[in-house]
């Protein structure tokens, strides 16, 4: 099984995503940049938002920090603010993207953060019939058949 470590890319995508709000207006106002209407019209909003979820990010890291986890609370800001410049400077998608993005992953990092990342998961009826059938196996002492060597040819 891989173990996917799903708070720390919610949190770079948070920083990432909350950063580039929050820089947006300023570079595409010197680059002569196009802006969508919320850029354009309400300046405060996308700041608000990525303020947000830039803190909700900051704030894991700093739990990371605390914990122990020194070199991952570095690698989440070092990746949250790449993240920020590519999305930003090279690809230019800060304005509109990021105001769905942000929240969303500020949202599923508090949920996984707070809840663990069980809350998140997408039970199929594949793993609920291989779920019983493990727990039927483990309660009656049950194994799978080996095959015969002649099958294996």
């Amino acid at each position: 099984m891989i173990y996917v470590d799903l708070p720390f890319y919610f949190a770079v995508a948070a920083i990432g995503f909350g950063l580039s709000l929050m820089t947006y207006r300023p570079i595409a106002r010197h680059y002569e940049w196009p802006m969508g209407a919320w850029h354009e019209n309400h300046p405060s909003l996308p700041i608000i938002i990525g303020l947000i979820s830039t803190t909700v990010g900051l704030l894991f890291m700093a739990a990371r920090w605390i914990d122990g986890g020194i070199y991952a609370a570095g690698a989440l800001g070092l990746f949250g603010l790449g993240l920020a410049i590519l999305w930003t400077a090279f690809l230019r998608v800060g304005s509109q993207i990021s105001l769905i993005l942000a929240p969303v992953c500020a949202g599923l990092l508090f949920v996984a953060w707070n809840f663990g990342t069980s809350a998140l998961q997408y039970h199929t009826v594949r793993s609920e019939i291989r779920e019983l059938r493990q727990q039927i196996e483990d309660q009656f002492g049950l194994k799978k058949a080996e095959p015969k060597k002649s099958q294996l040819n």
